[in-house]
């Protein structure tokens, strides 16, 4: 009812665009909002769907239109932002749903097209010297040399969003971020030298 009121009234104002209105109201997938693990891995999820109409006129009155229920899916591996997935009915006449994936952006972590960002927390003395560090990924534990990074920067071929029909496998690209650890105490040293040893 928005969507139709919007339309009309950009209509009045500017008279009616077709192409615009067929665009607008033939999107109708249902957002699907996923961390970047559930992009890269699928599997179950569970997720809020509207009410097919007839089902909330079966219902009884009084039931509103915003009506919901709870589905559960399992997602196939490697969904990329913005792809559509059909999810289609298990019985004849059962009501088929087209969802729009949406992949969560978080601080650390986010997609950007077939590829994964990551941010990883390395010891300020241990960037500066170089060496080799563990970092956790979304596909498990990597052995990285800080050595080989450009301006803190490394990319990990192949271990972004993994390959699907449809697209190739991106890339892991990793980000170092220096932090300090405060130096000890002498006299903690010391103490914790002579515990071990004395």
């Amino acid at each position: 009812l928005i969507l139709a009121r919007d339309l009309l009234m950009r209509q009045i104002r500017n008279g009616p665009d077709l192409s615009e209105i067929i665009e607008e109201l033939s999107d109708t997938a249902e957002p699907l909002r996923l961390s970047p693990e559930e992009a890269i891995k699928g599997g179950p999820v569970v997720t809020d769907v509207p009410l097919p109409l007839e089902l909330i006129h079966d219902a009884g009155p009084g039931r509103s239109l915003m009506h919901r229920k709870s589905l559960r899916m399992t997602l196939p591996p490697g969904l990329r932002d913005g792809e559509r997935l059909r999810l289609k009915a298990t019985r004849p006449g059962g009501t088929e749903y087209v969802f729009r994936i949406e992949i969560e952006r978080r601080d650390e972590m986010h997609v950007e097209g077939h590829d994964l960002c990551l941010s990883v927390p390395v010891d300020a003395r241990r960037l500066r010297l170089g060496g080799q560090v563990r970092v956790e990924t979304p596909h498990g534990p990597q052995t990285v040399d800080l050595s080989e990074a450009v301006d803190n920067r490394l990319t990990l071929k192949g271990l972004g969003l993994p390959a699907t029909p449809r697209y190739p496998a991106g890339d892991l690209h990793l980000r170092f971020e220096a932090y300090e650890t405060p130096l000890r105490p002498a006299s903690d040293l010391l103490a914790e030298f002579h515990r071990k040893w004395a």
